[in-house]
């Protein structure tokens, strides 16, 4: 988080920068790509079957892509030492999960 000094005392401007900046933006993305992940592997059963025999199962790889995906993301962004306003990064959060869980919702629900 970055501030400034206002009269000796440290002021938040609801900047997020570092790590919290970079691994929220990331956590957003990961969200959204996970659900396209899903969709992708469950219409298209030869990557389905590709993912099943590297783990064991599609589920277990599922999880290690996102996690890679998560962890390359928010140590790019970091690296480029990208801002984001805190409010606004928190709203593109509760969206992806909202979206994210919508469309796996709704995915499962119909196919």
């Amino acid at each position: 988080m970055s501030g400034r000094n206002v009269a000796d005392r440290n002021v938040y401007d609801g900047t997020l920068d570092g790590a919290a900046g970079a691994f929220g933006a990331a956590a957003a993305f990961v969200m959204v790509f996970n659900t396209a992940l899903a969709w992708i592997k469950d219409a298209y059963a030869p990557l389905n079957d590709f993912m099943a025999a590297l783990t064991g199962h599609h589920w277990i790889t599922h999880g290690l892509v996102d996690l890679a995906v998560f962890v390359v993301t928010g140590a790019v962004l970091m690296r480029l030492g990208v801002r984001f306003d805190g409010r606004r990064l928190l709203i593109a959060v509760i969206a992806a999960a909202l979206l994210g869980g919508g469309g796996l919702t709704l995915w499962f629900l119909l196919f």
